[in-house]
């Protein structure tokens, strides 16, 4: 999806790695598939949200 598309990376105004464009598609076809808003700001709270987990499960951070 996102990275299937040329202009992609160009759209947000910065150049974007092939797996970080992998990472968009899958988060926005889970999106799409669950009738949820596919906005790049919606994807990378999703991103967001799933590194803040893993940090947490990791005991890098703790969960306040």
């Amino acid at each position: 999806m996102a990275s299937e598309h040329p202009d992609a990376p160009k759209q947000l105004g910065l150049r974007l790695p092939g797996e970080t464009m992998e990472l968009i598609s899958a988060i926005q076809e889970h999106r799409k598939q669950s009738s949820q808003a596919t906005t790049i700001a919606a994807i990378v709270e999703d991103a967001i949200a799933a590194y803040y987990d893993q940090l947490v499960d990791e005991g890098q951070i703790s969960d306040k």
